[in-house]
């Protein structure tokens, strides 16, 4: 019997590679893509079981390109999700001090997390980018002992490099939210959470939303996540975003959603699946 099939965005040393590592054990043939559009892809045409990707992160917000696949993809479903924290760590040669350091490579988005550590503690450090936080620190191994890297824990132990400084991002409480997607969701739990999309489809009245979530109040149901999104087709037209505690057949949440379709022509269930407790 062949082994199961993962997708994620590689190469191997990213975070989501570092989330996919913990979620799929080692009896699953991880598959790494250097294109977003590659991971989905890939579940789309039965390439893979599985992908996992980011969704959104405490400081950046969404992941739109993904919420838009979810939105417009039938036949994808969440079936999972991790909660993974954002730790970069400084990367360098074995025994290097920060007064050695010159140069500091990584892509830019993590060395604007990192602002306030290389502004303190590497001040004259010239600041490189480079197209991933993977490809900065495998150019430290071939570069002097001046060059250092921003970048995962996991990138340094698979090119074999000493972490020098961990935790050096700017919000310690930086954590990426990953979903894990199939072609279904999960079984009921009891410790369950819903996704999903409506729209009211231009019919626009005043106190529509209210109306749409007011089944949600009147039964307890707590809603953890609310986003709205244009839809692309005109300007006004917007698509709202839910999660909310529960599991699709649980009879509260049919009911709820009977009553969310009242008002919503369209009402898109994006999965069900285990809540995720813990931070990684």
């Amino acid at each position: 019997m062949s082994p199961k099939r993962i997708s994620f965005l590689g190469p191997e040393g990213t975070f989501t590679d570092q989330a996919c590592h913990v979620y799929a054990s080692e009896e699953w043939e991880r598959v790494g893509f250097s294109e977003m559009h590659h991971v989905v892809g890939a579940l789309v045409s039965g390439d893979v079981d599985e992908a996992i990707v980011p969704i959104e992160n405490s400081v950046g917000g969404p992941i739109i390109d993904i919420e838009d696949f979810l939105v417009r993809t039938p036949d994808v479903q969440i079936r999972g999700e991790m909660m993974l924290g954002i730790e970069q760590c400084l990367i360098a040669h074995p025994g290097v001090d920060l007064s050695d350091i010159k140069v500091v490579r990584s892509k830019p988005e993590a060395l604007t997390q990192c602002r306030e550590f290389l502004d303190e503690h590497l001040p004259d450090a010239a600041r490189v980018a480079t197209a991933s936080t993977v490809e900065a620190v495998y150019r430290v191994k071939s570069d002097s002992r001046e060059v250092s890297a921003v970048g995962p824990r996991r990138a340094a132990e698979l090119a074999d490099l000493p972490v020098i400084r961990e935790g050096i991002q700017d919000r310690q409480n930086n954590v990426t939210r990953f979903v894990i997607l199939s072609h279904s969701d999960h079984e009921a739990t009891g410790s369950d959470k819903t996704s999903i999309v409506f729209s009211f489809m231009n019919r626009d009245t005043p106190g529509q939303l209210y109306m749409a979530l007011e089944p949600f109040a009147r039964r307890n149901i707590n809603l953890t996540k609310i986003e709205s999104r244009p839809t692309g087709d005109e300007l006004g037209n917007y698509v709202f975003l839910l999660d909310f505690v529960g599991h699709r057949t649980d009879p509260e949440i049919q009911e709820t959603l009977e009553g969310l379709r009242e008002f919503a022509p369209l009402v898109k269930v994006l999965g069900s699946y285990p809540v995720a407790t813990e931070v990684v």
